[in-house]
């Protein structure tokens, strides 16, 4: 594991309310409580009732590490009047409902800010907060098709049909720009004083993720002359894959000369050029080829399956494999941080709650005396369960 870092955490006293689900707002809210942040997380009463120890928060455990979970039936008004105290207290503010739904709880921006000035509202939605396409429900998959992105994979393949990728891009280049939004309005607050409303969508992320494709186009490009992009990737002798970038053309010679053909001049194109190391890879063993471009300085990449990935040395090395402590899995391996700062650390803490684990705790620290707190669990408005830990 890196050395580089010490145990301060940058976001510790923060306070977050997290009403998220499905990926994108709880990949969000996890990296804030690698940062330090106290996040409570508020789910819905499951189907079941609630009261089941297997029972966890929505999202994903990976997802949901470090954070403290509360269960609160926002539809019951006991439930809202709780909701508010958390935020009272808060500084942060995630959620990733359908726009209207929060307000429609008592808890939409214009509520929490009332109630506490200083909060930090971050939203995260398919198609934004406002506009014509804002009442849409979206998925990942939804930005994927609609931001252009299925059909950009498609061409730089030259396949036939569009398809989906193996991991949805979307919301987690979304949760990661409302983690980055997050942390700039809490750095504006200490200007201003004053909070603010963070809107995020789907669509918005993913295109900005394709913002160097989409250039051409904005710019009068028409369709018929699309020239897809793709890193070109090369077969080894042995029936391993290899991606090795041109780069810039001082680069070349490194490469020819790794692959074994030191002084051949770089064809005119970037086409040839790649057909030609193509050619050169197919003579050589992916063993061969690793190594000798590494001397070289030239760039590349063998291609890992993910079982191949996550043993890694590399990322042994980095400590970007954690070991949690889950009460119901047991031991847990999960991706840690990328953050890694000279004087401070980013990692998972915790393992994921059990779903309602921590209501009551919560529930006290926001103000709440034994009495309301017995209330509510007694309507049903909140649920707990007991932790075996």
């Amino acid at each position: 594991m890196t050395e580089f870092g010490s145990s301060r955490r940058i976001l510790d006293g923060v306070r977050v309310v997290d009403f998220t689900r499905v990926v994108a707002g709880p990949f969000c809210s996890r990296m804030l409580a690698d940062l330090g942040a106290d996040v409570v997380k508020v789910d819905q009463p499951s189907a079941g009732g609630g009261g089941n120890a297997a029972e966890r928060p929505a999202g994903s455990l990976s997802n949901n590490l470090g954070k403290r979970s509360v269960v609160l039936d926002l539809k019951q008004p006991g439930a809202g009047r709780a909701a508010r105290a958390l935020i009272a207290r808060a500084d942060v503010v995630v959620e990733n409902f359908r726009p209207g739904v929060m307000a429609s709880l008592g808890l939409g921006y214009q509520d929490c800010t009332a109630l506490n000035p200083r909060i930090v509202y971050a939203s995260i939605s398919g198609f934004g907060q406002s506009g014509s396409h804002s009442h849409r429900r979206a998925f990942g998959a939804t930005a994927h098709a609609e931001a252009g992105w299925l059909w950009v994979q498609q061409q730089a393949m030259g396949a036939p049909e569009p398809f989906a990728p193996g991991v949805t891009v979307a919301d987690l280049v979304t949760g990661m720009t409302a983690f980055s939004g997050i942390l700039a309005a809490l750095y504006d607050r200490e200007h201003t004083g004053r909070g603010q409303h963070v809107d995020v969508s789907l669509m918005d992320c993913q295109f900005q993720m394709l913002s160097e494709v989409a250039g051409p186009t904005l710019n009068g490009q028409p369709p018929e002359s699309w020239e897809p992009f793709r890193h070109p990737i090369h077969r080894t002798r042995d029936g391993r894959h290899v991606t090795i970038n041109l780069g810039p053309p001082h680069m070349w010679p490194r490469i020819a000369s790794a692959l074994g053909h030191e002084g051949t001049p770089r064809p005119p194109t970037a086409a040839e050029a790649n057909a030609l190391v193509g050619a050169w890879v197919a003579q050589l063993d992916s063993s061969d080829i690793g190594p000798e471009i590494d001397r070289s300085g030239a760039a590349y990449g063998m291609t890992l399956s993910m079982h191949e990935a996550a043993a890694h040395p590399y990322f042994r090395e980095r400590g970007m494999i954690a070991e949690v402590q889950d009460p119901v899995v047991g031991a847990l391996r999960v991706v840690d941080s990328p953050l890694f700062f000279s004087d401070s650390v980013s990692q998972a803490r915790d393992p994921a709650a059990l779903l309602g684990e921590h209501t009551r705790e919560v529930l006290h620290e926001a103000g709440l005396s034994e009495e309301d707190v017995e209330a509510l669990l007694e309507s049903g408005a909140a649920t707990e369960v007991r932790s075996p830990r």
